[in-house]
């Protein structure tokens, strides 16, 4: 179960070339709760927004796995983390293209 979790952080070329996409890491969750192992097994646009999920899931925080009430490694955990502008930033950058050939 994940217990702590925070969002990556939005990469700003990304956004100033108003891209959105996603990226699927696998990754393995130790017997202490911690993420161990990233791996991007798919990504859209490829290599955009990579390296902005794994830092952030390397900091996600789980309440481990348990066998016979013993801590034990959880391997091949699968995340999908999806990055979308919001419909301000979306306006924004449409409005100032707007007025550039206006």
């Amino acid at each position: 179960m994940l217990f702590v979790a925070e969002g990556p952080v939005y990469p700003q070329s990304a956004r100033v070339q108003r891209l959105e996409g996603f990226v699927t890491l696998a990754y393995d969750v130790t017997a202490s709760g911690n993420v161990d192992n990233v791996r991007v097994i798919n990504s859209e646009p490829a290599g955009v927004f990579d390296n902005a999920a794994i830092a952030a899931v390397r900091d996600w925080q789980f309440l481990p796995m348990q066998r016979s009430g013993t801590p034990v490694l959880a391997e091949g955990q699968v995340s999908t983390l999806i990055f979308k502008l919001s419909a301000d930033e979306k306006d924004g950058a449409e409005a100032s293209t707007s007025n550039r050939d206006g």
